[in-house]
């Protein structure tokens, strides 16, 4: 990885800053709502938004193993250490291994529950064995545009400039398309090196969904876990991958999460949202595209390329998924206290590993689909 230069560690401690502004914002949001039971040790608890019964945390017992969606890893991973401290008889891990796998995996039931960023296409319905599935959503971020070009340290691209870079089209960073998104800045005549997720991503879907929706006639390529990239790109497995080939590659450009974006180091795009204006990728800017979203019945919504001139038009959504019938009455306990967990106390301190908050609506909802989950 490239060491961080004076103007790259500026920028990553306004970020820095921003992340943590926004998290003592979160806590003291969450002190206010809930006074002295915020500081509360008690294993014992219950959202503000459900109306049933405290969850006895310290009661719950059994084990539970997760796959999926890399783009939620630094959420889940920070999640499970906490929740631990609350249940300390119910061992949970989560492999970060891709959206897709992940839904494999629950579909083998190889798994308790999955990450995933995209949803069930209708034809794979059929293969969860398991009966009906849940959607649970978690937190959301921005999907950084994240680029390794010497000397070049604030970049906007549009929609269609994306659209043209990612299948090809578009080749030096001196491209007349780039230039006119760029004014005042002159870019070099490097070769533009695009660098892609290898394995089947909800990233690479929520990325090329909004690449299909604001790239116009540039994007050729469809939308999907996997799309079929031209030959001259790269290739990497995971989130931290890709930021690993950006960051070691002159002239590459590629689609990261906010947190592995952060902690590689890289230099991240502003993007032109669906108000024309060029929006950084921040979690205030995934909140703006958050708000006001359509909630589905099944608890599903698309953020990505929302309305509102404060909207980051890459907001990522992501879920938990898990059948609505557990073996077990235990699995069924453990598995509803878990995500009860993730759904408030998670909240908390979601933004300071990167992630914005689900709004009070989207949340109170998903508590209230708990319900649902029962023993076979």
């Amino acid at each position: 990885m490239r060491p961080a230069t004076p103007t790259a560690r500026r920028r990553l401690r306004r970020l820095g800053l921003a992340l943590a502004a926004v998290a003592l914002a979160t806590t003291a949001a969450c002190s206010s709502d809930n006074g002295s039971a915020a500081n509360s040790t008690s294993t014992a608890t219950s959202s503000p938004a459900s109306s049933g019964a405290p969850i006895d945390y310290a009661a719950l017992a059994g084990t539970l193993n997760g796959s999926g969606s890399t783009f939620q890893d630094p959420f889940l991973q920070k999640a499970i250490t906490e929740f631990k401290a609350k249940a300390p008889k119910v061992a949970v891990s989560y492999t970060k291994s891709g959206s897709g796998a992940g839904k494999t995996d629950l579909q083998n039931k190889v798994v308790q529950f999955a990450g995933t960023d995209s949803l069930i296409k209708a034809e794979d319905k059929a293969k969860f064995q398991g009966g009906d599935v849940l959607y649970f959503p978690t937190v959301a971020a921005p999907i950084t545009v994240s680029y390794n070009l010497s000397g070049i340290d604030r970049l906007q691209l549009s929609g269609e400039t994306l659209g043209a870079i990612f299948a090809g089209t578009i080749t030096t960073w001196n491209d007349p398309m780039v230039a006119a998104d760029n004014p005042g800045i002159t870019l070099p005549a490097t070769r533009i090196v695009v660098v892609h997720r290898s394995d089947a991503s909800g990233t690479t879907s929520n990325f090329t969904k909004y690449l299909g929706k604001a790239g116009g006639s540039a994007w050729t390529l469809g939308s999907g876990d996997t799309v079929n990239w031209p030959a001259t790109t790269l290739g990497a497995e995971k989130n931290s991958g890709v930021a690993s080939v950006i960051g070691t590659t002159e002239g590459a450009i590629g689609y990261v999460d906010l947190a592995d974006a952060v902690n590689a180091n890289l230099h991240v795009a502003s993007i032109k949202n669906e108000a024309g204006k060029f929006v950084a990728p921040t979690l205030d800017g995934a909140s703006a595209a958050l708000a006001g979203v359509d909630i589905k019945a099944d608890l599903t919504y698309d953020p990505i390329d929302a309305k509102g001139d404060a909207a980051y038009p890459i907001t990522s959504p992501t879920w938990i998924i898990v059948y609505k019938v557990q073996p077990d009455a235990a699995t069924a306990a453990a598995l509803k206290g878990f995500l009860h967990f993730l759904l408030t106390d998670g909240q908390t301190f979601a933004s300071s590993v990167g992630y914005a908050k689900l709004p009070a609506d989207l949340a109170a909802k998903a508590i209230a689909q708990l319900d649902l989950i029962t023993p076979g």
